[in-house]
């Protein structure tokens, strides 16, 4: 009994203790260790050049069959189409759209869908998109390319891209001529920017569907005509017919991609008509730089990745992935001078002309969807690119400094438990004493039960639960409540509506700790179970959207790091410090010094009151923004900050705090060591 009951004989290892130990230094280790990856992957030894894994895509490259006659028609379409706009200043020549389409052959529709905006009463809008599909004629209609062009009417605040629909209408008279189309080809022309383009789409692929009209509050309405299964789409966003650079976008829905293929399949083309094109390519007066490759390509991965972050998808063609349509956008810019304009100005749409061909007739020889390439990457330069094997271990290195800390903290758990042990053996013990000075016949019998019996502390796992529910239903009600009926009718406008409800949310979650205060072991429990939760989200944010879950673990692995319950350490300088900056880093904080720092960058000339002011603003925008997306689009970013980081800093904050309840007041409230304590109220 003696071996058994020996406390100098430890059950942890000595590699265990050792660790944690210095487990802040492994954590860092770890963190150090991931960033300088990511560092390392902007170096061409750590990324791989682009190439063609699809031999299918092969015949885009041939010599292209497109001649002047489509330019000429297209310099004509655009001059009708700008008299069109004198009459439509807000709206969409859609007859003018229709009448060219039939005249070019093509099977034309009008597809009709309605927008209930969630806020403000319920105010309808009305849209109306116009397709035309040009069945293929060697092949039943089983599968199908989109290429679509937005319009923007006259009064848009956005940058002119008119040039797009006659651009798109000259290549659908070439197409009509060819009899080797294998795959359907439509012809799309949206409006209302996104929102179209998401009615056509679930239109298309759910519009047989029964559609509750009381609770959507887009309602795509019904196609009169499909083709087949749609393979591919392409974007046009032209704005003029004379071009400086085209810039090809790629970052879709949720951080999606379209197959690597496709995009290379694009530069190849692009290259070979002698067309300035790539990802974020810049105009040609700011094409010098006197930066080095690396400092290039690292620009470059951050550049991609902060776009992917949000979400948004930056074009049309992002609203094809959740679809499984891999598709992009080819922005053309104009040309600022025609100084340097090689041949004829009357020439000047044929190589887009020729390279939108060759990107058709690629897509028109694929025998199944893309599937040779990668779908998850990051471009490091147009040549050159990072797949997901080679980005990921900088997300696993920091995902690992919470896992690492979650077992180490764990292992030092029967250390409390024994402390915890011996402290209420002690309180025990006094109250047997007075005990004893009473009735001093049972003194041997009350020895020897204190003696034999000895008391067992369980760790809180039930109080530990309902806390977690407790921050999990925070988190959903942020996502429910500014939807409800409710809060709909009041008489206020999206932003200060939905910042008003998270804001009161966010501050019952920082008054929690204050007023519910776990037992003891509860925060050690506690910790544990942050770090497994706060780990496996981030791998799995990582997984669905690298840009996200690489961002917020940089920004807060650091913090998670730096977390101790231990008491000796709640009146430290490291402790306050920790306090501030887990209050700053509230998720509704976190956007406003985020937008903070766009808006100093895009008007640095302004007062900084004005500037913070203006952010206030574009933050509660934002957060209006973003619980439209999620219910217009289906994008998740809102959704994650409610659901995950919100509840996640509420634990954060209550780990910061430490907030304890002492051992007497313990046994008071639980006179039964071995039964689960309750939270409790803490009255002082």
């Amino acid at each position: 009994m003696g071996l058994l009951s020996d406390p100098s004989i430890s059950t942890q290892s000595k590699l265990v203790d050792g660790l944690a130990r210095h487990v802040r230094k492994v954590c860092y280790a770890l963190y150090v260790a991931g960033v300088a990856w990511f560092f390392c992957l902007a170096l061409p030894e750590f990324n791989h050049g682009t190439y063609l894994s699809e031999n299918a895509l092969s015949p885009g490259l041939v010599y292209p069959e497109i001649r002047i006659d489509a330019n000429r028609l297209a310099i004509q379409l655009l001059e009708e189409l700008q008299r069109e706009r004198k009459d439509h200043l807000s709206t969409t020549p859609h007859a003018w759209i229709a009448a060219k389409m039939n005249e070019f052959g093509l099977e034309t529709h009008t597809h009709n869908y309605t927008l209930r905006y969630p806020f403000g009463g319920g105010k309808e809008y009305h849209g109306k998109n116009i397709y035309g599909i040009l069945r293929a004629p060697r092949i039943a209609s089983t599968e199908g390319i989109v290429f679509a062009a937005p319009y923007r009417a006259a009064s848009s605040v956005h940058t002119d891209i008119s040039a797009s629909v006659p651009l798109l209408l000259a290549f659908a008279d070439f197409a009509r001529r060819k009899n080797y189309w294998a795959k359907d080809l439509i012809f799309l022309v949206t409006e209302q920017e996104q929102l179209g383009m998401q009615a056509w789409l679930e239109a298309y692929h759910d519009g047989d569907r029964d559609l509750d009209v009381s609770k959507a509050y887009l309602r795509p309405g019904n196609l009169p005509a499909r083709a087949g299964s749609l393979q591919a789409a392409l974007n046009i966003e032209v704005q003029d017919l004379e071009i400086d650079h085209v810039d090809v976008r790629i970052e879709g829905l949720n951080g999606k991609l379209p197959n690597l293929d496709m995009f290379n399949l694009v530069q190849r083309i692009m290259a070979r008509e002698g067309i300035a094109s790539g990802y974020k390519q810049a105009p040609r007066k700011k094409r010098r730089h006197s930066q080095s490759a690396f400092e290039q390509n690292l620009r470059q991965m951050l550049t991609m990745l902060a776009s992917q972050s949000s979400g948004v998808p930056n074009g049309n063609h992002g609203l094809f992935h959740r679809y499984r349509i891999d598709a992009l956008t080819i922005a053309a810019n104009r040309r600022a001078t025609h100084a340097t304009l090689k041949g004829s100005p009357g020439s000047a749409a044929v190589p887009l002309l020729k390279a939108i061909e060759g990107i058709a007739r690629s897509l028109n020889n694929l025998l199944e969807r893309f599937h040779q390439s990668f779908f998850f990457y990051v471009i490091v330069n147009n040549d050159r690119y990072i797949s997901i094997g080679d980005y990921m271990p900088a997300l696993v290195a920091l995902v690992a400094c919470a896992f690492v800390k979650a077992y180490l903290t764990w292992s030092t758990l029967p250390a409390l438990n024994a402390e915890l042990e011996t402290a209420a053996g002690l309180v025990r013990t006094q109250e047997l004493n007075q005990e004893l000075e009473l009735e001093q016949e049972q003194e041997q019998k009350m020895q020897f039960e204190a003696d034999s019996d000895t008391d067992k502390f369980e760790l809180p796992y039930g109080s530990v639960l309902i806390y977690l529910t407790a921050t999990l239903l925070i988190g959903f009600l942020c996502n429910v409540l500014p939807l409800q009926q409710y809060f709909l009718e009041i008489p206020m406008g999206a932003a200060p509506l939905t910042t008003s409800v998270l804001s009161f949310l966010s501050l019952i979650g920082f008054i929690l700790p204050f007023v519910v205060v776990l037992p003891p072991g509860g925060l050690e429990l506690l910790h544990v179970a942050f770090l497994l939760i706060y780990g496996c989200a981030l791998i799995v944010i990582g997984l669905l959207n690298f840009a996200l879950g690489f961002f917020a673990a940089v920004l807060t692995v650091p913090l998670v790091i730096s977390l101790e319950t231990k008491e000796e350490n709640s009146r430290s300088t490291l402790r306050n410090s920790i306090r501030l900056v887990t209050l700053v880093m509230n998720p509704m904080m976190v956007i406003y010094v985020i937008v903070l720092a766009m808006t100093f960058y895009q008007f640095p000339e302004l007062p900084l009151q004005k500037i913070m002011l203006r952010a206030a603003t574009a933050a509660m925008d934002a957060s209006a923004y973003g619980l439209i997306d999620s219910v217009i689009y289906g994008n998740w970013l809102y959704f994650v900050i409610c659901t995950i980081f919100l509840p996640l800093w509420i634990i954060c904050w209550t780990l910061a705090l430490s907030k304890r309840r002492d051992y007497a007041d313990y046994l008071d409230f639980d006179e039964s060591p071995s039964t689960t304590p309750q939270p409790k109220v803490k009255t002082n």
